[in-house]
């Protein structure tokens, strides 16, 4: 046969065929994939786990011992209490034995050394009962033969306050040569009363009554008189450096600042008109009016305030 050539046969794949085996492939592939995240999903959610556990158990540690310590810091704070608690109830009762015998005079000497001691020993709130039991006692009552001398007394921190329940007066009250610093008296009426010499940094006296008392040579620097009502008051000699007496009211000389230190005090000009300046420092650190006599007092002041 002339020209005849063979014709080669092309197999065509067919489309469905093709799509098939790429759809295997991809399965595969996919389990492949599945397989092998499982486990790291695992892996992964036991890491985050275990972080979680390490930091509850961390926090956990961290209030287990919070808790501890405050624990602890509340049995401490109980057994202090419980023993200033002691203490007073203990003082309260020898005192009040020693008071029953005839001559006071022979054992003044012990209540003295006894509350000085006690005292170092109590916070302010007990320190506060113990000087209402000795003034209601009338051993600190200065009409009171029978006077306790409490020289170096610590009753820093004591603060009362006068309610229309609760009356705060003391009248008569000696506190001569005493520890009184950062110490109020809100509200109270205070008559024929003895401070001199006492050490009294920032305490407040407020919308109450002073007549009749005796600052004599005090500490009173950065002390409140604020919105108080003074008559026939005495801060001879007494330091009342960067004090505030806003609102404070008395009358005509009836104030006595002579030798006393104002330097940085509050006061207002018409306080001052009624005050007695003579040889004091004034607010604004100038020299009052120079008296030129013996301003030295016999010592009866020091004990009493007529």
């Amino acid at each position: 046969m002339l020209g005849c050539r063979s014709a080669t046969v092309v197999p065509v794949i067919e489309p469905s065929i093709h799509s098939s085996k790429i759809e295997i492939r991809h399965r595969i592939w996919l389990k492949l994939i599945l397989a092998a995240s499982i486990p790291l999903m695992i892996g992964v959610f036991t890491i985050t786990t275990t972080i979680l556990q390490q930091k509850l158990s961390r926090q956990q540690r961290e209030q287990d011992k919070y808790e501890s310590i405050l624990l602890r810091e509340q049995s401490i704070h109980l057994a202090d209490n419980l023993q200033k608690e002691s203490i007073l109830v203990n003082y309260l009762n020898d005192i009040s034995k020693l008071l029953i015998t005839e001559n006071h005079t022979k054992i003044l000497v012990h209540i003295r050394i006894k509350t000085l001691t006690s005292l170092r020993q109590l916070d302010p709130e007990r320190k506060r009962y113990l000087l209402l039991f000795l003034y209601e006692s009338e051993l600190i009552y200065q009409q009171n033969f029978s006077l306790l001398k409490l020289n170096g007394a610590d009753f820093n921190g004591v603060q009362f306050s006068g309610t229309l329940d609760n009356k705060c007066a003391f009248t008569g009250i000696y506190l001569y040569d005493v520890y009184l610093s950062n110490s109020s008296f809100i509200d109270c009426y205070i008559d024929q009363a003895n401070f001199s010499y006492s050490i009294m940094y920032n305490v407040v006296f407020n919308k109450g009554l002073l007549i009749r008392v005796s600052f004599k040579s005090t500490l009173l620097d950065n002390s409140c008189f604020c919105n108080m009502r003074l008559s026939s008051t005495s801060f001879r000699g007494a330091s009342l450096a960067n004090s505030n007496f806003m609102g404070a009211i008395w009358s005509n000389t009836m104030v006595d600042f002579t030798n006393a230190n104002l330097t940085g005090a509050i006061l207002s000009d018409e306080q001052l008109k009624n005050s007695t300046l003579y040889n004091c420092i004034l607010p604004n650190k100038t020299l009052g009016p120079i008296q030129t006599k013996n301003l030295v007092n016999n010592g009866d002041l020091d004990q009493n305030v007529s």
